[in-house]
């Protein structure tokens, strides 16, 4: 099987990186020498970011991004073993914003849920839940860290209403702020979008006083193709890229030579490639999907 599983990614290397080596220049024997970027010899194996957990069993240990380890329930069965860290700049480029329509930044609706979604107790759902395959940042669009305040008493129009994709925005909107919002009069209202557009449109026309599911990039990249004018109210979450493993539990057990499962896509292959350089696991690898042959030599 993992000989299948590597024909299959060099296939897809060849399909989707272009100017990537070719499978039999990535493939590794015990007789090939060691080099600077890759000197524990392992072997670098893209494959299609969806499909990682489902190939993980015939993989040594993988990076797979945090919402696809969710979607395996990964974060129950076999915890990550490293996760990816981040600084100021990627945290913001990184994290899940909680957005409004432009001129609600600071109704009552909104002050509740920025409180609410702040508050010590999401923090820990989410470190109980996810096990790292969701980490807290509670920051505003600048990075500039936010914490919970206050929640105002609701009104007469005490139904807040916000879209969210299910895991895990619409687990931690329901098992946690619902009930923390009850206590102050407010009802709120989940709506499960399966996809990325519905959310900002039926924010747009007022159908959702928020919605919480996407990075600060997408949002932006949403306002200026359709015309929106939606805003990030509060950062709430990252979904980190984390090393995962059936295989063994601590990554000094990895032995010379073993198997790395990372994304094929350009993206979240650098990406991979960047999280296994800073846990030392790679030594100055290159991002580039084209130079897979300099780590794989």
């Amino acid at each position: 099987m993992k000989k299948t599983l590597k024909t299959l990614a060099s296939a897809a290397l060849i399909l989707t990186l272009a100017g990537c080596s070719s499978s039999s220049e990535s493939a590794k024997t015990d007789s090939t020498p060691k080099n600077s970027v890759n000197p524990h010899g392992y072997e670098i194996v893209p494959v299609e970011a969806a499909n990682l957990p489902l190939n993980l069993p015939d993989l040594d240990i993988a990076a797979i991004n945090g919402n696809y380890a969710l979607e395996a329930k990964l974060n129950e069965t076999n915890p990550a073993i490293a996760i990816e860290e981040f600084d100021a700049e990627t945290s913001v480029r990184r994290t899940n914003y909680l957005a409004v329509k432009e001129g609600n930044e600071d109704t009552d609706k909104t002050k509740a849920l920025v409180a609410a979604i702040t508050s010590e107790e999401v923090k820990k759902y989410i470190e109980d839940t996810y096990k790292g395959a969701v980490i807290t940042s509670f920051i505003d669009a600048d990075g500039k860290p936010v914490s919970g305040g206050e929640i105002p008493q609701a009104g007469d129009d005490k139904v807040i209403t916000v879209g969210a994709t299910l895991v895990p925005h619409a687990e931690i909107l329901n098992n946690i702020i619902k009930p923390t919002l009850a206590q102050y009069g407010w009802e709120l209202k989940v709506m499960e979008f399966s996809d990325y557009v519905l959310p900002n449109t039926s924010l747009e026309e007022g159908e959702l006083d928020a919605n919480y599911f996407q990075t600060l990039g997408y949002l932006n990249g949403q306002n200026s193709e359709r015309g929106l004018h939606l805003v990030a109210s509060v950062g709430v979450h990252i979904e980190p890229m984390g090393i995962y493993s059936k295989k063994i539990t601590d990554l000094k057990d990895l032995a010379d030579g073993a198997s790395i499962g990372v994304p094929n896509d350009t993206d979240n292959y650098g990406r991979a490639i960047d999280f296994l350089n800073a846990i030392g696991l790679l030594n100055g690898a290159p991002i580039e999907p084209e130079n897979i042959g300099t780590i794989n030599n």
